[in-house]
């Protein structure tokens, strides 16, 4: 059974010993599922007065909003034993400056590979240990293949975090039968998401779509995907793969993807091992699960044959 825990935005206490930084918010698709699996794990030791959790909220503020953000948690680096940092934002703005002044950084849900942020910001690598978020999008798409033969696909998204994804995707299928089945496009706001989502709709050439428009701007602002969800489901009648069980609680059919649970709880593993084995340990996340939402299934009138249920779906969400 999966635990879930109450958080909070905590003011520095002087007592804690782990900084964890989230690069999103407190309700956000990837990094809340990351963070709950590694307090999971981690209670078995520590206790909630061990960590002080920052949430960075870069789905919505600005550059400028964020590095002040991160200055500030630099000011009181030197206190905590280790810092964690989910997702890249976090990694870059407060890991990779906290590593310069010689702290012991464990990362989880990077999309960029770690060997890419080595070489250009030249790191240390004995003081990085973590999950880099491998989203298996080859074997998820070869298994719903079976199902339904993949015609196009539909990859929306948006610059920032979107465009990561969007590239980890294209990585991914590099030399595969899907690469030239992929169909990016970008969307820079909610118009265009509801102009484009009714168009893939109604485009027989696409048999699925991807979810990637991670934030939108609207009058000067940004919208976080959990109020763009509708769009997508409002108006495409399709399937989906949307690599994230939370998604699949949002109302999304899911499919299968990276389990972001374990995959926070894998994290919290390396953590708790480290003073027994102090070597530097990066490793993907764990293989791809599958996930269904049976109402969107039924409502989009998607057939799942019974050896898909049986031998591959681990949740469903009725």
């Amino acid at each position: 059974m999966r635990i879930i825990f109450s958080l909070y935005l905590i003011i520095v206490f002087s007592f804690a010993k782990i900084l964890v930084v989230n690069s999103y918010d407190e309700k956000d698709q990837c990094g809340m599922p990351q963070l709950n699996g590694f307090l999971s794990k981690m209670y078995e030791k520590y206790s909630a007065d061990d960590f002080d959790i920052c949430f960075l909220n870069a789905r919505v503020a600005t550059k400028d909003e964020l590095h002040q953000k991160a200055e500030n948690i630099l000011k009181n680096i030197n206190k905590y034993d280790y810092i964690v940092t989910f997702d890249d934002a976090a990694f870059k703005l407060v890991g990779i400056p906290a590593s310069k002044k010689g702290k012991q950084i464990f990362f989880s849900g990077i999309n960029i590979p770690f060997s890419i942020y080595e070489k250009k910001y030249h790191l240390n690598k004995n003081l990085f240990s973590g999950v880099y978020e491998k989203l298996h999008i080859k074997e998820i798409l070869t298994t719903f293949n079976k199902i339904k033969p993949v015609n196009k696909i539909a990859l929306f998204y948006s610059k920032g975090v979107g465009e990561i994804v969007k590239n980890q995707i294209l990585t991914e299928l590099k030399n595969t039968e899907f690469e030239k089945k992929l169909i990016f496009i970008e969307c820079k706001n909610i118009n265009e998401l509801k102009q484009k989502t009714k168009e893939i709709n109604n485009n027989n050439e696409f048999t699925l779509f991807m979810p990637f428009t991670m934030s939108l701007k609207t009058n000067h602002k940004k919208t976080p995907f959990y109020k763009l969800k509708d769009i997508y489901l409002k108006n495409i009648k399709k399937p989906d793969i949307s690599v994230n069980l939370v998604l699949t609680k949002m109302g999304f059919l899911g499919f299968g993807g990276v389990d972001f649970f374990e995959m926070g709880k894998s994290l919290g593993k390396i953590v708790l091992n480290y003073p027994k084995n102090p070597k530097p340990k990066i490793i993907n996340a764990p293989k791809a699960v599958y996930f269904i939402n049976a109402k969107r299934a039924k409502e989009i009138d998607f057939k799942l044959p019974e050896w898909f249920i049986k031998q591959y779906v681990k949740d469903i969400v009725w």
